[in-house]
């Protein structure tokens, strides 16, 4: 569903719960029934809005439409100081997705099991993880794996605090704060991303130029635009994408192989 199908949509059922909880006060009054509390209503008001689009919205639309007239009630009566500390907090954890649309994602531990076994195979030594969030991926690489050596980039504040002290008794994990753009990445065996679809193109590009023929890129769940990866690592919930310049490198020239025998 297009997104701003889903938001006309949520404002639309959000409307028609508002407009229930307001009839039912109306009859209320007009039958002088017992008072019904506020945030009963703002609750009754949810579930109206929830059920409404139960079919119609993804399944995380739900709780958000639950909660919301709940959430806007209780907004009147908090005072304007915990609203601009709760800004500075959205902003110390969610510094990527606000400026750069690249929402904070978690790896699990399976994502971190395939990684180290395919670099094992490959004789991979070193990994740079782009927009590592709290490190927890990093850490447990670095502490299963204290041969190789782990670097994680993450801009948002409190994830990058958080990392670096997770990763503080790993010798062999080192983490920098800062946008991983600027930043050359060839000196890294591996590339890992685990970003959104709207950076990745210009994520192979980079590596690619930095790297060339030698170049390898590790994305979690996104695909790289226009080119096949050159191998899939399955990691349960998501599948891992494995792109290498010298696989694209033996494909592109048999193609032009063959177009030269076909002509």
């Amino acid at each position: 569903m297009p997104r701003l199908l889903g938001f006309i949509l949520a404002l639309i059922s959000f409307s028609f719960g508002i407009g229930f909880s307001l009839g039912i006060i109306y009859l209320a009054q007009l039958n002088q029934w017992p008072r019904v509390p506020i945030w009963v209503l703002a609750l009754l008001s949810g579930v109206v809005s929830m059920l409404i689009t139960w079919r119609l919205l993804p399944a995380w639309w739900r709780p958000v439409l639950l909660i919301l007239p709940l959430a806007a009630l209780f907004s009147l009566s908090i005072n304007s100081w915990w609203w601009l500390f709760a800004a500075i907090l959205l902003l110390a954890f969610q510094w990527n997705a606000i400026f750069t649309r690249i929402p904070l994602y978690r790896s699990d531990a399976m994502v971190a099991e395939v990684l180290m076994a395919y670099m094992q195979r490959d004789g991979q030594k070193s990994l740079l993880d782009l927009g590592c969030g709290d490190g927890r991926l990093l850490w447990r690489m670095a502490k299963a794996q204290p041969e190789s050596q782990f670097v994680g980039i993450e801009s948002a504040p409190m994830l990058y605090l958080i990392a670096r002290w997770r990763c503080r008794n790993q010798p062999n994990c080192r983490i920098e704060f800062g946008d991983f753009w600027p930043r050359s990445w060839a000196d890294f065996d591996v590339v890992f991303a685990f970003l959104s679809p709207e950076p990745m193109l210009p994520v192979w590009r980079k590596r690619l130029r930095e790297s060339g023929e030698g170049a390898v890129l590790v994305s979690l769940a996104f695909l790289v635009p226009g080119i096949e990866p050159s191998e899939l690592l399955p990691a349960q919930q998501f599948d891992m994408y494995l792109y290498r310049a010298d696989y694209h490198a033996v494909v592109g020239q048999i193609i032009a192989d063959a177009s030269k025998l076909a002509t």
